[in-house]
């Protein structure tokens, strides 16, 4: 008979898969669940749970080393009661999901050890399963476990209205070649050789699109003075028009903003190639001189638990920068203020009421 266990996680890890939210939560029970399934697979003896601490689960979510993590913040970050809701949530959401369950006759369960009081005693955590008796029983409980939050998660409710967001430390962001040339340890002193020699180099790059445009434009204008042109030639000649766009609409536009807005989205060839979000902050070093440096600022959406990243505000925002959701970018939005770390809602007025209504 084939181990129960391993036949419901399973279907769980497939799901998880099968329907991907780019939120802090179901990273979370993506771990749990892998963790689960990798004992049990490696296991010859019966049902054994691979308990996991709140540090290591929040260690491997955020790809750090769980030395580095400290219990209390790990204890604010890995609440058992919003990990029970997100499951439950999770299969409710899916009508595949919770058909699957149904028919298999179990659910997955997020369970606890009693950590006892004390620095020392740690609360565990593991994935185990519960039998579903019939269709209603099922039905019954899987709305149950989706609406009811207990008296800890009422009580640390967090304001959706707002969000903090926190600054990557630029020794954890992989640099691209063109920005390791330049950046000496993601910083960039403006007035330092590097600085001056990238100023020259970005002067350079506007020159030689400015030339470029207007080459293609005479060759155009005078094309049936060129006999000898070949189409292919012609070809080469029109096509230098967007590229030589695309550099200073997303490349040189970008960086001469920097000085007044302070922060940007890093153009494109400064982010690696395994790197999807990076930001350019500049600031005032103790001797006023501006420094520009290679950072990423990001915050946990308090509405869906998505991860919010820096994005341009238009079209439906007036600011430059603005904060967007990963999971609802045009929904959950938000400010940015790089001097308080701070971001309000910005999305239509009766959005929160309404999200507070439903809570």
């Amino acid at each position: 008979m084939k181990n129960k266990h391993l036949i419901v996680l399973n279907e769980l890890k497939d799901q998880l898969l099968n329907y991907p939210r780019d939120t802090l939560w179901d990273k979370y029970l993506q771990i749990i669940v892998n963790e689960q399934l990798r004992k049990i697979e490696y296991s010859d003896e019966g049902f054994e749970p691979e308990k996991l601490s709140r540090q290591q689960i929040y260690a491997k979510a955020k790809n750090i080393d769980e030395k580095s993590v400290d219990s209390q913040t790990a204890k604010n970050a890995v609440k058992t009661s919003k990990l029970e809701l997100t499951l439950a949530a999770f299969i409710e959401d899916q009508p595949d999901c919770k058909r699957a369950f149904i028919d298999l006759g179990y659910k997955p369960i997020i369970v606890t050890s009693a950590s006892g009081g004390g620095s020392k005693n740690k609360t565990f955590i593991w994935m185990d399963i519960e039998v579903i008796e019939n269709e209603g029983v099922a039905q019954e409980q899987i709305d149950e476990s989706a609406a009811v939050e207990s008296d800890e998660e009422l009580e640390d409710t967090e304001d959706v209205s707002s969000v903090t967001y926190e600054r990557k430390a630029t020794s954890d962001i992989k640099l691209s070649l063109l920005v390791r040339l330049f950046f000496k340890k993601g910083e960039l002193k403006m007035l330092s050789v590097s600085g001056i020699s990238l100023m020259l180099l970005l002067m350079l790059s506007a020159l030689l699109d400015i030339f470029i445009v207007i080459c293609s434009i005479l060759v155009l204008l005078l094309l049936n003075d060129l006999p000898g042109f070949k189409l292919w030639q012609i070809m080469v000649f029109v096509l230098f028009i967007p590229v030589a766009y695309l550099n200073w609409r997303y490349f040189l536009m970008p960086l001469q903003s920097i000085p007044q807005h302070r922060v940007i989205k890093a153009p494109m060839f400064f982010t690696n190639i395994n790197a999807d979000n990076m930001d350019i902050e500049m600031y005032r070093n103790k001797d006023k001189l501006n420094i520009a440096r290679i950072t990423e600022f990001t915050a946990i959406c308090p509405i869906c638990s998505g991860v919010i990243e820096l994005a341009n505000g238009k079209p439906d925002q007036k600011s430059p920068l603005v904060g967007r959701c990963k999971e609802a970018p045009y929904a959950h939005v938000y400010s940015f203020d790089r001097m308080t770390m701070k971001g309000y809602f910005l999305g239509v007025p009766n959005y929160l009421a309404d999200i507070k209504y439903e809570n």
